[in-house]
């Protein structure tokens, strides 16, 4: 036990000289004398020390998407406005006269949706779309043509017009056997008796009086000037049908494309030879509307106030416009110089929308489908949220783009 306690010693000794010998070479190379080692203080925020992590390997940065993807929010079919779940879409489509002597219109501002057609030579007619609101009375009221019949049956709607020529093969079209509530003669006793002012008011649905009333006026003959209580006849006349929803566009609130060119004006001439300038919309950045011209001069139009009985004036804008090209012809030996208007089948459009013009095509295959707004690319147009006016436009006359 002796023996190998000193032993042990031995070792102890020899590995403390070895310690020390390379201390002592240390000291030598490296010039610095040996202190005692110092507590290692806590880093500062400064030379906090770093974690490495792994580093995910950077990606490309994604291209925006060219056409714009919308909320999926309950929204109204004709004005993409934000509606309670459940809430009926319940569409009014009126015929409104634009011959000279007819303006200014009453409650174009009201509609979602307005068409504009060509029906004879130098003569448009608007289709107003009353969903999200009805106006008390609107107007002034005038005859339809069978392209515009083709136009109503899609909605699946309540249809009002005065007057109808029925037309041989192939443009005959029979309104009853083709739109859901059609007024003119669907069976609706009493949409057509007067009303009186005297009587009750025009927001009194409770009152027994009529609908329709004349309103001449200086420049007005009575043929321009046939008004229809709009709100009064949906609510008599409606009952629980409901229209079908069906997707003709998309919308999206502050809607923009990648792919959009910037526009000011878009003139319109609509096949009339003698003013190509004839129609034009001018978009105001400050508001973000479309402001509508016709041959120079603003067009005007009526929105009720006072529960109708006074209104307001102003110019008709929307806040988006579709161009729809479509083919036009003439009626063979018609008096009256009425046109022909495909709008089953297909074509080009132009789309203005918040400053921005874009292209696309529209498609309705067959009269029993509706007719689908799209972008070049195949996916339906996206809109903002707000009116639209759909400018059904001969494909081979002239639209100018500024």
């Amino acid at each position: 036990m002796a023996f190998r306690q000193q032993n042990r010693n031995s070792i102890a000794k020899r590995l403390c000289a070895a310690v020390a010998g390379a201390l002592a070479l240390t000291t030598l190379f490296s010039g610095c004398s040996v202190a005692p080692a110092a507590a290692t203080p806590a880093p500062t925020p400064s030379e906090a020390p770093v974690i490495m992590e792994a580093t995910a390997t950077p990606t490309a940065t994604p291209e925006p998407t060219p056409t714009p993807t919308p909320e999926p929010k309950n929204r109204s079919q004709t004005s993409g406005r934000v509606i309670p779940e459940g809430t009926a879409s319940k569409i009014f489509i009126m015929s409104i006269d634009n011959a000279a002597g007819a303006k200014p219109q009453t409650s174009l501002m009201e509609a979602d949706i307005v068409y504009e057609f060509l029906v004879e030579q130098a003569i448009t007619r608007f289709q107003a779309v009353f969903n999200d609101t009805y106006p008390l009375y609107a107007g002034p009221l005038r005859s339809t043509r069978y392209y515009i019949i083709d136009m109503a049956q899609e909605w699946d709607c309540m249809y009002l017009h005065e007057g109808y020529v029925l037309l041989k093969k192939p443009y005959r079209r029979v309104p009853k056997d083709l739109i859901s509530l059609y007024l003119p003669g669907g069976g609706f006793k009493g949409f057509n008796t007067t009303f009186y002012r005297k009587v009750s008011t025009y927001d009194d649905f409770e009152t027994k009086n009529g609908y329709k009333f004349r309103a001449p006026e200086t420049g007005r003959g009575d043929v321009h000037a046939l008004y229809y209580r709009v709100a009064a006849l949906v609510n008599a006349y409606y009952g629980d049908y409901e229209s079908k929803i069906c997707q003709r566009f998309q919308f999206l609130e502050d809607v923009s494309y990648e792919t959009g060119t910037p526009f000011t004006n878009v003139t319109l001439s609509f096949d009339n030879k003698k003013n190509p300038d004839w129609i034009q919309f001018a978009y105001d950045a400050a508001t973000n509307r479309l402001y509508r011209s016709e041959s120079g001069e603003p067009s005007m139009t009526r929105t009720l106030t006072d529960n109708g009985d006074s209104y307001l004036t102003e110019q008709m804008n929307v806040q988006n416009l579709i161009v729809q090209y479509v083919d036009y012809g003439s009626v063979k030996g018609d008096p009256k110089h009425r046109r022909t208007c495909e709008m089953i089948g297909s074509g080009k459009c132009d789309y203005f929308i918040n400053g921005q013009h874009v292209t696309g095509t529209w498609s309705r295959p067959t009269a029993e489908d509706y007719t689908s707004y799209l972008l070049d690319d195949g996916s339906l147009v996206t809109l903002e949220p707000g009116n639209t006016w759909i400018a059904v436009h001969p494909a081979d006359s002239p639209v100018t783009i500024d």
